[in-house]
């Protein structure tokens, strides 16, 4: 499994997901911190840091930043969700940096602001693909060091086998596929328009 843009390493240990789980480990507690960061920034500039409320609230931000960091490293269960409310967060906040500073350029003519423009979106870019790919099941059951044998209860005449467009892991019946069959996360065939022609002209 490799996640896009990523270069494709050797599994460590027999574990399929520790390259892109410790770069997405990293990711989430840098991502934590720009957002606990501009968040702070925000409330020193309106003069609510100073106070008791403010620098409580600034305080279990960090706090909670790093324990979510620190159970999604360890693949804890709970820290799963969190850790992805984290990375649509920072994306959102990196994306919207990146539209003001596109306005600053078109309306103020300040064009010095399209690098930090781009710098913004591609970082919202990568902290939004990272934040997608925990939808992947097979991501999901390496996170949790499932086994996907176990989360299957076959029947007679069933196989797993994977979706050739997602890689998720699916209990099919060879012999019943056609072309209306299609993958329940990806919606793509599970049999190609080559292999069912292939057979087709076999049979005839």
């Amino acid at each position: 499994m490799v996640l896009a843009g990523s270069a494709p390493t050797a599994a460590q240990g027999g574990d399929p997901i520790a390259h892109i789980h410790r770069g997405t480990s990293f990711i989430v507690l840098v991502d934590g911190a720009i957002v606990m960061f501009l968040i702070a920034s925000e409330m020193a500039a309106l003069g609510y840091l100073g106070t008791t409320g403010g620098t409580a609230f600034v305080g279990t931000g960090i706090f909670l930043s790093l324990m979510i960091y620190g159970g999604y490293r360890n693949r804890k269960p709970w820290a799963y969700w969190p850790a992805v409310v984290i990375l649509f967060l920072a994306s959102l906040l990196f994306a919207s940096f990146a539209f003001l500073y596109v306005l600053q350029a078109v309306l103020g003519g300040i064009f010095s602001g399209l690098l930090f423009a781009f710098l913004m979106g591609w970082a919202a870019l990568g902290s939004g693909r990272r934040a997608l790919f925990h939808w992947h099941p097979g991501y999901r059951m390496g996170y949790l060091r499932l086994n996907p044998m176990d989360t299957f209860a076959l029947h007679d005449g069933e196989m797993l086998a994977a979706c050739p467009s997602c890689l998720a892991v699916l209990a099919i019946q060879p012999t019943m596929l056609g072309r209306a069959d299609r993958c329940p996360h990806c919606s793509a065939p599970l049999v190609g328009e080559d292999l069912i022609n292939k057979y087709s002209d076999e049979e005839a």
